[in-house]
């Protein structure tokens, strides 16, 4: 059946009946999300149906719809992956469903079973799980088999159909959602039109459904490239993810050997590894993994290329165990480099080591490398005092350019391939050379980090509180576990006591350099707020929690420019010695 008044030129441009007429199953990823249009897509979808047959449009176009071809024998029947389209393709099944249901429980049962015999299910067995032609996710597959239930209980319905029966999808997911919810709703506009204006209504608005709805079908080469499409047609929805396209195509190696089989690997080796990524209810660094994961695998990859690289790499591989297995190698890893755990169970000091790159907030560009060197300092095969080593010119090299107001862009060009540039000769020696080999990137000298302690605001910037409390720690005794407050001694907004101090192209210029902050606590900072340095200095010295504000108070007695100047060199001093270039 041709489309009346095709919208594009695009020869993929199909009616719904061409869509679904086919020996063709759209099968929505086993675990993606279920499906939730409101009821007010429906109302709007409902009209839009009314409006063709009213003659009010000629046509209705629903987009498009992507879809990834998987592979299977002559024999049977074309299974598409549904990669977006899962919303739209799941309406028009339940509006079929719905007014061949209503066709039938009004007398019209041949044409129902006519309908569900060709734009429903295929009229064969088939070594899919179900001769459906839409394969709902996980969560809906039990209001679907409930769909197919309800058309069945109109009992000359099923004796017509005879031998051409549906084979259920696994009962799984809840008895009750949008779906079943959506179906009834879809019975219900059919039934009002029934009643209103006859069965030929009905006829006519399944006819409008099937002839004059369109799709384009965009049938995708590679599914990493269904993201990119579906952000440019639908900008204002949420695209299917990386992480998305690896589940799905983990659980397609298992989608044909039942429930029991794939639960089986969810609960075994999926889940476990997915919820590892988890930090609160809210929060996830499972997508973040993906890309320094494929780099480590081949360190010339975009992000854009890094789910096709890995989905030829799992072609070698049948069992989805072992390829979640061979995701989960760097997990730890990446996971201890992010949050500060220590879940490779390092020793103290190495873990202290790969906890500061945390702490700092380091660029992600460095992932990858710092992946693979604490991996082999797990193993041993980077001894720890070397790993250690090495970890601290990354660290100085990273710190240096952050103190300098380097942004971290073209990193990549120095991370990518490094461990492989270190190979048979993973030193921190080795390190410092291959990184300052880098003309287009720059590892600070001394004279540039020493200026830019002197005149470069440190307050605002990411490492600020960091640096204060590596100055805190390096001078022994209490260290707290973090720095509730930085203290500006020179008050951003200073009092009157301060006016004979500083001048106000003086306040500009130094309120925000690292010489003017100490660590402090809250409370106490807002005590004291823009009080003269008489006042605070007796409460810095006997009151505050941080050695490092309490020995400057012993040594300042008085905070001036010229006190300033001499804290910027001890600091400069101090910063060479502890990030060495």
């Amino acid at each position: 059946m041709a489309v009346t008044g095709k919208l594009t030129n695009n020869s993929e441009e199909s009616d719904v009946s061409g869509l679904l007429s086919g020996d063709s199953i759209f099968a929505i990823p086993y675990f993606q999300r279920p499906y939730k249009w409101k009821r007010a897509r429906l109302d709007q979808f409902e009209a839009d149906l009314l409006a063709l047959v009213d003659d009010e449009s000629s046509t209705h176009f629903l987009g498009a719809v992507i879809i990834h071809g998987r592979r299977s024998s002559p024999s049977d029947p074309t299974l598409y992956e549904v990669i977006d389209g899962q919303q739209r393709i799941t309406t028009i099944y339940l509006y079929l469903s719905a007014g061949l249901k209503t066709l039938a429980d009004q007398g019209l049962v041949d044409d129902a079973v006519s309908l569900f015999q060709k734009y429903l299910a295929i009229g064969r067995t088939v070594k899919a799980e179900s001769n459906f032609k839409l394969h709902s996710c996980k969560e809906d597959r039990n209001q679907l088999n409930q769909m197919m239930d309800d058309l069945q209980k109109n009992s000359e319905f099923a004796v017509k159909l005879g031998s051409f029966q549906p084979q259920k999808l696994s009962p799984t997911g809840w008895m009750s959602g949008p779906l079943s919810k959506n179906y009834l709703g879809a019975k219900r506009f059919f039934k009002d039109q029934a009643d209103n204006y006859g069965t030929e209504r009905v006829s006519a608005i399944i006819n409008a459904l099937l002839e004059r709805v369109s799709v384009v079908q965009i049938d995708v080469v590679d599914p990493t490239n269904g993201p990119k499409i579906f952000d440019s047609l639908n900008s204002r929805q949420e695209p299917m993810t990386v992480g998305d396209l690896v589940r799905n195509e983990i659980f397609s190696r298992v989608s044909a050997l039942g429930p029991d089989k794939i639960d089986y690997v969810d609960t075994q080796t999926w889940q476990p590894f997915y919820e590892r990524f988890k930090i609160n209810e809210t929060t996830t660094l499972f997508e973040s993994y993906f890309f320094p994961y494929g780099l480590i695998q081949n360190p010339n990859l975009n992000k854009s290329q890094v789910y096709g690289y890995l989905r030829k790499e799992w072609e070698k591989h049948d069992d989805p165990s072992e390829i979640i297995g061979k995701l989960g190698t760097y997990q730890d890893c990446f996971l201890d480099l992010m949050t500060g755990t220590n879940r490779q169970n390092l020793p103290k000091e190495s873990a202290a080591a790969v906890k500061r790159f945390k702490d700092f907030g380091f660029p992600a560009s460095a992932l990858p490398f710092l992946m693979q060197l604490t991996k082999a300092m797990e193993t041993e095969e980077v001894d720890h005092a070397i790993g250690i080593a090495i970890l601290g010119r990354i660290e100085a090299f990273l710190i240096r350019r952050a103190l300098c107001g380097i942004e971290p862009t073209g990193l990549h060009a120095v991370f990518r391939r490094l461990w492989e540039d270190i190979k048979g000769n993973r030193t921190a020696e080795a390190v410092d050379t291959k990184i300052k080999e880098k003309s287009t990137v720059t590892w600070p000298d001394d004279e540039f980090v020493a200026r830019s302690i002197r005149t470069r605001p440190l307050y605002g910037t990411s490492i600020a509180a960091f640096v204060i409390r590596q100055h805190n720690e390096s001078l022994g005794g209490d260290v707290p576990s973090n720095i509730p407050w930085i203290e500006h001694v020179l008050p951003r907004n200073p009092d009157a006591s301060w006016d004979d101090i500083f001048d106000k192209e003086q306040r500009s210029k130094l309120t925000n350099l690292w010489a003017n902050l100490i660590p402090l606590s809250e409370q106490m900072n807002g005590e004291l707020s823009n009080s003269g340095f008489s006042t605070k200095r007796p409460v810095f010295q006997s009151d505050a929690m941080f050695k490092s504000a309490r020995q400057f108070a012993q040594v300042y007695s008085n905070w001036s420019p010229a006190e300033l100047a001499l804290r910027s060199e001890e600091l400069v001093s101090w910063a060479l010695l502890r990030w060495p270039g």
